[in-house]
Order: structure tokens, then C-alpha cells, then sequence
């Protein structure tokens, strides 16, 4: 009764779009309809959402989350990490459902909103649609895997083995030179090598940090899309315009927090990357430097050798260049030259020039729906609800999960000690009972 019936917020569609053009001047909104003004999809790209993909690495995460209202559909929605790490959303909407369609209509109006950037990427899940409609509307631009959604993918066709092979597989994925790949993956093999098969059909470049054709940073999962899913897991059973609202509600209270954490970095990095910065100096305090020229070095630790380049900012250990960020190693070698500004040898993406552009324009709040002065010709455009569809039985209130997510087992433990593998009778770390 509160919130009105929930056709009545599809009838209010215009109105509630063309507020948000007014507000946020110069944004990316579309809507479409069926031949009989039936509501199908919604595109958003706020304008302040969409000048901070300017100023952030060009990997973007996109994924889905069913709504709970009367008329059902899908939640959608892209997004990235700013220079400090934290999220950054970038585009949201509503679809009937995931399908070839609606992922290919949503990508359109994305490369319409955002572009196509140099070095750019899409990572996901492994939904076929999504991996389908990348490759049409994005020919040129590679899709990544998540890790964790792939690993899943090996855990149910592959039981026996994920136990051992688990952490093998994150720290394969993770690795930053091919021999430790190399290495880790014959330990896979030796476990079962039905496992390195898949892998290998599936691609190392879509999910390995050391064959992928593009920086991914540090975005290996799909984690940041699924945090947006989960903060508005209450507000998809409202209706589509309190949904809506509540969704530019919540990133809006995002952007004022990392717009006031961009305004204090003036003189480090973004959070997160400072720390690592920090981490990495406190190793390399013990390590020994070598000097071969003006730029390359030779740095010795606990018995191995790594070789720094400067001028390329490249070490043997890999990080200095995946991570755009120097090393340990690289650290040792710039305080055996007495540098003590490190900022020109990390990524422009990390520095406070790029936060600050990034927060640059304020999402500012919406006036109540009581103060909107829209014209006639945007009262007078219909848009009805989609066709209602009442599912059986009682309504879910947890989404369905893949036969990839089922893999809770759960293992039988011995009452009294609490250990795996027995039970009470035939415990052995107590003795018997006469």
C-alpha cells in the first residue's frame, strides 16, 4: 500500500528518465520497448559515473541479479576500480532476462556511453551470452574469465581432485612468471590431468595473469560486481522505480566517500596501492644491490637473483610490471640510488591527479518526486509492464545457485574429537570404554 502498485512504476518510467537527464546533464539513458509499448530493457550511465572511466584502468566487470518483484527481470550492471581500489560503478539497468539479446543491447549502449579504450577488457563469469555478445559488439576487446567462477566450473566435473588442487590453482592463476605457472601446472598434471585439459580448452590467456593479452590489475574475479548484488539484495523485491533509486542512492553515497578520500591523498597514492607500497619497502630492506649500469641492476635475495630495469620498469619477478607499481626488489634499487620519490616509477591510474579528476563532477541529489516538472509530451509517452508471470510454488527468497556454486560437502565428523574421516565408533584418539 505504501509503495503503490508495481505496474504504476513502469507508467512512471519517463517521467522518472527524463529527471535523470535534467539532473545529470550530458548522461547516457536509453530505454526499449515492445511494438505494443511493453517495457523491455533500461540502460543508465550517469554522467559522473561516466567521466570517471576516463581516469581508471579499462577493465570492466559486468554481471546479473534476478529482481524480486512482481514482474520479475534481471538487475545488470558494469563497473570497475578506481586508482585507490575502490568500486567505481559505471553502468546499470534492467533486462527481461539473460539472454543473447538483452546482453548484446546492453554492450551496444555501453560502447555508445564509454567507448572502446586502448587495452581495454570485459570479465565475467562464464555466461555463453555474455561471452557472445562481447565477442559482437567488441571484436577487438578480449573477455576474461573469473577465477573463482571457473574454479567452481572445475570443482564439479573434477571432485576428487579439488581439494589438493585448489590453492595449486589460485596461485597458478595469480603467478607472475611462466616458469612458476609452468611449475605449478606440472604439480596439476601429476594430480590429474583431466584438470590441465580444461584449463587449457578453456584458455590460459581468459583467466592466467601471465598469458593474459591485457593488464587485468588486480580484478582476477568478478567480486566487485557481486558486492553491487549483494548491497541492493533487499531493494530488487521493490518496485522498478524505488529499486532504480535506491541503486543510484547507493552509488551516490559511494562516490561522495571515495570523492572525500580522493580530496586527503594529495601527496601519496591511493590507499591501497600505498600500502603496497610500504609492504614491498619493508622487504627490501635486507636485500642486496648490484649495479650493472645507469638503469639495470642486479638485486640479490635469500640466494636468488633478480634483475631491475629502470628505464623499462621491468624486474625478473614479474610484479614490477604487472602491477605498475615497484617492487621490492625495484624499491631496493631506487634506495640504493637515494630516490625517495617513488611516484614517477608507479601507474598514472594510482596517482591523486587521476582520483581527483575521477570524483571531478558531484552526483547530486535528486528533488521528491512531488517537486518534478515534466513537459506534456513525456506525461503523455506510455509504457506498460511486462507480461506478468507468476512462477510456482512459493517465492524464492535466495537465488537458484549453477551446478558450478553447489559445492559444499558436507563431511561426517567424529564426536569426540571432532576430526574428519571416522566417527564416534571407531575413533581411535580416545580409547574405548569397557
Amino acid at each position: 500500500m505504501l509503495k503503490g502498485k508495481p505496474s504504476e512504476g513502469y507508467k512512471q518510467m519517463p517521467r522518472y528518465i527524463w529527471m535523470l537527464n535534467k539532473v545529470y546533464p550530458n548522461s547516457y539513458i536509453r530505454m526499449q520497448k515492445t511494438e505494443d509499448n511493453k517495457f523491455m530493457y533500461l540502460f543508465i550511465a550517469l554522467r559522473p559515473l561516466i567521466r570517471g572511466f576516463d581516469y581508471c584502468r579499462p577493465v570492466v566487470v559486468v554481471d546479473a541479479a534476478h529482481l524480486g518483484g512482481a514482474y520479475k527481470g534481471t538487475f545488470v550492471s558494469a563497473s570497475t576500480l578506481d586508482g585507490a581500489g575502490c568500486i567505481l560503478p559505471l553502468a546499470y539497468g534492467v533486462v527481461d532476462t539473460e539472454n543473447d539479446c538483452s546482453w548484446t543491447w546492453f554492450f551496444e549502449n555501453f560502447k555508445n556511453a564509454f567507448g572502446e579504450r586502448e587495452n581495454m577488457c570485459i570479465v565475467s563469469d562464464r555466461n555463453e551470452s555474455i561471452i557472445k555478445s562481447v565477442s559482437i559488439v567488441y571484436p577487438n576487446v578480449p573477455h576474461c574469465a573469473c577465477i573463482w567462477h571457473l574454479w567452481k566450473n572445475v570443482c564439479s566435473s573434477f571432485k576428487r581432485s579439488k581439494k589438493t588442487l585448489s590453492d595449486i590453482f589460485y596461485s597458478m592463476a595469480k603467478a607472475y612468471r611462466k616458469e612458476d605457472f609452468d611449475k605449478l601446472m606440472a604439480k596439476v598434471v601429476k594430480v590429474d590431468h583431466r584438470v590441465k585439459d580444461y584449463l587449457e580448452e578453456a584458455g590460459y590467456e581468459k583467466w592466467s595473469r601471465v598469458h593474459s593479452t591485457i593488464n587485468r590489475g588486480r580484478m582476477m574475479t568478478s567480486n566487485i560486481a557481486e558486492c553491487i548484488n549483494g548491497c541492493l539484495v533487499d531493494a530488487r523485491k521493490l518496485t522498478i522505480i524505488d529499486f532504480l533509486e535506491e541503486a543510484r542512492l547507493l552509488f551516490g553515497s559511494w562516490n561522495y566517500k571515495n570523492r572525500e578520500i580522493a580530496s586527503y591523498t594529495k601527496d601519496t597514492l591511493g590507499r591501497r596501492f600505498e600500502e603496497i607500497l610500504i609492504v614491498n619497502a619493508s622487504k627490501s630492506s635486507k636485500m642486496k644491490v648490484v649495479p650493472s649500469s645507469e638503469y639495470i641492476f642486479t638485486v640479490h635475495e635469500a640466494g636468488k637473483r633478480y634483475i631491475v630495469c629502470l628505464e623499462r620498469k621491468t624486474c625478473t619477478c614479474g610484479r614490477f610490471q604487472h602491477d605498475e607499481i615497484p617492487c621490492a626488489h625495484a624499491i631496493a634499487v631506487l634506495k640504493h640510488k637515494n630516490v625517495t620519490n617513488l611516484h614517477p616509477y608507479c601507474s598514472d591510474y594510482y596517482k591523486p591527479y587521476a582520483l581527483e579528476k575521477m570524483y571531478e563532477v558531484v552526483m547530486v541529489p535528486m528533488p521528491d518526486k512531488e517537486d518534478w516538472n515534466v513537459p506534456e509530451y513525456v506525461l503523455d509517452e506510455i509504457v506498460r509492464p511486462p507480461r506478468y508471470r507468476r512462477l510456482a510454488g512459493r517465492p524464492r527468497k535466495q537465488r537458484k545457485k549453477n551446478a558450478d556454486e553447489k559445492i559444499t560437502v558436507n563431511n561426517n565428523c567424529c564426536g569426540q574429537c571432532g576430526q574428519e574421516g571416522h566417527n564416534r565408533r571407531t575413533c581411535t584418539f580416545f580409547p574405548k570404554e569397557n
